[in-house]
């Protein structure tokens, strides 16, 4: 299920596909819902699968928004007409950075909810069952904070936690859901005023430092710097159409990285064929394989540049602060667990 937002012009249609409802914050015409939720009723009666957004969008907030009452309709609606055969499965989307390209995603696969309905509750509490079952199903594999400043703390407290290691980023956000460890509030509260009003870089809301040699960090800054700067000038047109979508056209941090994938994908696959068809035609395959290598590197390398150089640069204007950093980060690996229950 689908908004119609998705669905209004050429591109989006390559992409998106799906039983479109408008919603009311969409414009669009709402008289056509009710013959969708009847076309997503008849999906699952013919077996198929229904992937809906119970908040009626994709929020990033601190929260999630209040669950509309379609998905608990449909369900209901269909355990009336087919019975107790179809599986409803909670699914949580976690991202590391949503603004980012390449930023990783975590898909949270949550225990199954139960369709079970007692006899006698009537066709409104039947609802009310099934919707709270939802709401808590949906909690359990996404993260509910007080407020946003709670949320970017914990956020940047989890990437500390999985940086360079094999840890689920949901794990180490789950972990501090109600509450911080005070190993790590202790240990951030003099950095961070320390922090303040120095030039430093952050990723992910870290100002991260080289964790081994210097020099080396310094090697491998020149090596990726030269490899993805390389690739962003042979693929400019693409690289650059990406990037101003990522900036005019999201209305939320959680589609930046959609809209450079809308644009700058199209561009990247028509400037390609571009250079394919003219390079051939003119006889230069060395070319089309350097090409071919640079642009596989520098999309490989992308991701470590800029961690590489963030690290480098805090290290050259603040070096005093790499000691404070790398014993803050090993708080932070040492008082969040690894082993809070994944549910998949």
């Amino acid at each position: 299920m689908i908004s119609t937002q998705l669905r209004k012009n050429i591109l989006a249609k390559l992409f998106f596909n799906g039983i479109e409802i408008s919603r009311t914050k969409d414009k669009g015409n709402r008289s056509f819902n009710d013959a969708a939720l009847h076309r997503c009723l008849d999906l699952l009666q013919r077996g198929g699968a229904l992937f809906i957004f119970p908040e009626g969008t994709s929020s990033l907030g601190p929260q999630h928004l209040p669950f509309k009452n379609g998905a608990a309709w449909l369900l209901l609606n269909y355990l009336e007409s087919v019975g107790p055969l179809l599986q409803v499965v909670p699914v949580g989307i976690h991202y590391s950075c949503p603004e980012a390209f390449q930023s990783k995603v975590e898909v949270v696969i949550g225990r199954r909810i139960s369709t079970a309905l007692p006899d006698e509750a009537s066709r409104l509490e039947r609802l009310r069952i099934l919707k709270g079952r939802v709401h808590a199903a949906m909690e359990e594999v996404g993260i509910n904070v007080s407020s946003e400043e709670y949320q970017t703390l914990i956020r940047r407290f989890a990437s500390a936690a999985t940086m360079g290691t094999g840890r689920s980023y949901f794990r180490s956000l789950k972990a501090m859901e109600c509450a911080i460890p005070d190993s790590i509030l202790q240990k951030w509260s003099p950095f961070a005023r320390d922090l303040a009003g120095k030039k430093l870089w952050f990723y992910q809301g870290l100002p991260l430092f080289p964790m081994n040699s210097i020099l080396l960090s310094a090697l491998a800054l020149i090596v990726t710097g030269v490899l993805v700067s390389s690739a962003v000038v042979v693929n400019l047109p693409a690289f650059t159409a990406g990037w101003f979508a990522g900036k005019k056209l999201a209305d939320d941090r959680n589609v930046i990285s959609l809209w450079k994938i809308l644009v700058g994908v199209p561009c990247f696959a028509l400037w390609t064929a571009i250079l394919l068809v003219t390079l051939i035609s003119l006889g230069k395959f060395s070319w089309l394989a350097a090409y071919a290598a640079v642009t596989w590197l520098g999309l490989k390398c992308y991701g470590s540049f800029k961690k590489i150089c963030v690290a480098v640069h805090n290290t050259l204007r603040h070096r005093e602060l790499r000691p404070r950093m790398i014993e803050f980060y090993n708080t932070v690996v040492q008082s969040i667990p690894d082993e809070t229950p994944a549910l998949r």
